[in-house]
């Protein structure tokens, strides 16, 4: 399963590589729709450190995820080992700003720390939903044009 799901994210990313703006605009789109949900959800119970958490994990995972795209620019530019280097030291300072998050949502009492979390994580959640949910269609439709031949 997990196999499938690399291999059908590496299929997504191949179709739109010469336009991998496209792609992370299309991610933030599907991710701030599906955010609409647990965003009205909180307001209308009023849960309003709920909200707080929420909207400031997913700024937040906005923000790594455009500065993944920028950092994966910089390194086309670098030599291999380099280029490797770079980017695993960049994945720990991205480690290091989910813990501030984390941290920051536990110890202050406005932020709700669950919310902040999922918000933190929305973006994860919608690429691994959008990727399950192509599989299926994928499949559906194979075991469709199937039973039409």
């Amino acid at each position: 399963m997990i196999r499938l799901i690399k291999s059908k994210i590496i299929g997504d990313m191949v179709k739109n590589y010469n336009d991998p703006v496209k792609v992370q605009k299309e991610i933030l789109k599907k991710t701030y729709l599906i955010s609409l949900v647990p965003i009205i959800s909180t307001l209308v119970m009023g849960e309003f450190s709920s909200l707080l958490g929420f909207v400031f994990g997913l700024l937040i995972s906005t923000l790594l995820l455009r500065l993944k795209f920028v950092l994966i620019n910089r390194s086309l530019d670098m030599s291999e080992a380099k280029a490797n280097t770079f980017i695993r030291n960049r994945y720990f300072i991205e480690y290091i700003i989910y813990f501030l998050v984390l941290f920051v949502s536990a110890r202050n009492p406005t932020l709700d720390f669950l919310a902040a979390a999922i918000g933190l994580f929305m973006i994860k959640f919608t690429v691994i939903a959008w990727v399950v949910l192509d599989l299926f269609r994928d499949k559906l439709k194979k075991k469709i044009e199937s039973y039409e031949d």
